[in-house]
C-alpha cells in the first residue's frame, strides 16, 4: 500500500477497508517492476563498466528513481466524481476525460517498461548473443586480417615466389619418382603400353634408371639454386607474418574490449533480423514488462471510484476551502488595511490645505501690519518734526 502511493492513514479507516486489496495490488506492480528496473539496469551498467560493486549500486539507484516515478504516476491519478443519475454519455465523456488525462502517464510508463525490458533481453538471449558475439568476432577478424594482408603485399609475392619454386621441384621429383615406378615395373616384367613385358634388368630398365638419375641430378641443381633464395624468402616471410600476427592480435584486442552494451544490442538485432522466432521473443519480453509497467496505471484508471477516492477529495476540498478563506481574510483585511490608509491619506491632504491656507492668511495679515506700522512711523515723524519746529519757532520769539 506505500507502494502504491496512496495515504495510509485514510487507508487505515474503517470506510476504506474494500480498498487496501486494491491499493495492496498496486503497490506490488510498482514494486515489482522497479524490481526489475534494478536488475536490468544493473546488468546493462555491467556490460559496459565490469565492476559488480559499481553494476550493483547503479541497478539499486535506477531501481530506486524507477520506483519513485512509478510512485508517483500512479499517485497523481484522481478518479472524478459521477452523479448516480448521470445518464450514460455523461458517464462515458467523464471516462474519456480521465483517459484522455493519464495518457502522457502512460506514455512514461511505456517509454520505461521499453528502457527496462532491453538489458533483459541481453540477459534472457546470452547464450545466442555470445554465438552472435563470436561470430561477429570472426568476419571482423578475417575482414581485418585481409585489409592487413592487402596493405603487406609482400607477403603474397613472397608466398608466390616460393610457391613457384615448390611446384618447379615437385615436377621434378614427381618425374623421378614416375621413371623409378617405370623401371620398377619393367624389371617385374609388367604388361602393357610403354613396357617390353620381358622380366630382368634389360635395356629398357637401364634406360629409365639413367633418365631418373638425370632428373634426379637436374632436382639437386634446381633445389641448390633455391635453397638460399628460399631461405632469405623465408625469413623474410615469417618477420611479415609476425609483424601481422601482432597487428591482428592488436585488433583482436580492441574487439574483445568492445564487446560491451552496444556490441550486445547490435548482436541480438541481427539475431532478430535473422530470426523470425528470435523477433518474436523479444516483442514477447517488451510487451511483458509494457504490461507489468502500466498494470498500476491501467488498474487505477479503470477501477470504479471507492471511499478512498471520496475521503480524499473532501480532503483536499476542505484544504482549498480553508485556504481561500485564508486568502478571503487576508484580502478583506488588505482591503481594510488600504481603506484606512486612504481615509489617513485624505486627512492628511485636507490638513495640509487647512495649513497652506492658514499660511496664506497670516502671509496677508502680516503684510497689511506691516504697513500699517509703516504708516504710523510715518506719521509720528511728522508729528515730531512737526513738534520741533513749534519749539523752535517758541525759542526764536522770545530772544526777539
Amino acid at each position: 500500500m506505500f507502494c502504491s502511493g496512496a495515504n495510509l492513514e485514510l487507508l487505515d479507516q474503517d470506510e476504506c477497508k474494500t480498498e487496501r486489496g486494491r491499493y495492496a495490488m498496486i503497490g506490488a506492480f510498482v514494486a515489482l517492476t522497479a524490481v526489475f528496473a534494478s536488475l536490468s539496469g544493473g546488468y546493462a551498467l555491467h556490460s559496459g563498466f565490469k565492476t559488480l560493486p559499481i553494476s550493483i549500486l547503479a541497478g539499486i539507484l535506477w531501481g530506486t528513481f524507477i520506483f519513485t516515478l512509478d510512485r508517483y504516476i500512479v499517485s497523481t491519478i484522481r478518479k472524478q466524481h459521477t452523479a448516480a443519475d448521470a445518464g450514460s454519455r455523461a458517464k462515458i465523456i467523464n471516462k474519456l476525460s480521465e483517459v484522455v488525462t493519464a495518457l502522457p502517464r502512460i506514455g512514461l510508463a511505456v517509454m520505461i517498461a521499453t528502457t527496462v525490458a532491453v538489458p533483459l533481453e541481453l540477459k534472457y538471449f546470452d547464450p545466442e548473443i555470445r554465438t552472435q558475439l563470436a561470430k561477429n568476432d570472426l568476419e571482423a577478424g578475417t575482414a581485418v586480417a585481409t585489409t592487413a594482408q592487402q596493405g603487406l603485399p609482400e607477403i603474397a609475392a613472397l608466398e608466390r615466389e616460393l610457391g613457384v619454386m615448390d611446384e618447379q621441384e615437385n615436377r621434378f621429383r614427381e618425374r623421378r619418382d614416375l621413371l623409378r615406378d617405370q623401371r620398377f615395373n619393367e624389371v617385374n616384367g609388367a604388361k602393357g603400353e610403354g613396357y617390353t613385358g620381358i622380366p630382368g634388368y634389360g635395356p629398357e630398365a637401364r634406360r629409365r634408371e639413367a633418365e631418373a638419375k638425370d632428373v634426379e641430378d637436374e632436382l639437386k641443381t634446381i633445389s641448390t639454386a633455391n635453397a638460399d633464395r628460399r631461405q632469405t624468402a623465408r625469413t623474410r616471410l615469417d618477420n611479415l607474418r609476425t609483424q601481422l600476427g601482432s597487428t591482428l592480435q592488436q585488433q583482436s584486442e580492441i574487439r574483445r574490449a568492445g564487446d560491451g552494451f552496444l556490441a550486445r544490442i547490435k548482436a541480438l538485432n541481427q539475431l532478430a533480423e535473422a530470426d523470425e522466432l528470435v523477433k518474436s521473443a523479444t516483442r514477447f519480453v517488451v510487451l511483458l514488462l509494457i504490461l507489468i509497467e502500466t498494470a498500476p496505471v491501467l488498474i487505477k484508471l479503470f477501477a470504479t471510484r471507492g471511499p478512498y477516492d471520496d475521503l480524499l477529495e473532501v480532503i483536499e476540498h476542505k484544504v482549498y476551502i480553508t485556504k481561500q478563506k485564508e486568502i478571503s481574510n487576508f484580502n478583506t483585511d488588505i482591503m481594510k488595511d488600504l481603506a484606512l490608509y486612504d481615509a489617513i491619506s485624505d486627512a492628511r491632504h485636507s490638513l495640509e490645505e487647512q495649513l497652506t491656507l492658514e499660511s496664506m492668511r497670516l502671509d496677508r495679515i502680516q503684510n497689511h501690519a506691516a504697513t500699517e506700522v509703516e504708516d504710523a512711523n510715518a506719521e509720528i515723524a511728522r508729528a515730531r518734526i512737526e513738534h520741533w519746529r513749534w519749539q523752535e519757532l517758541q525759542r526764536l520769539a522770545k530772544a526777539h
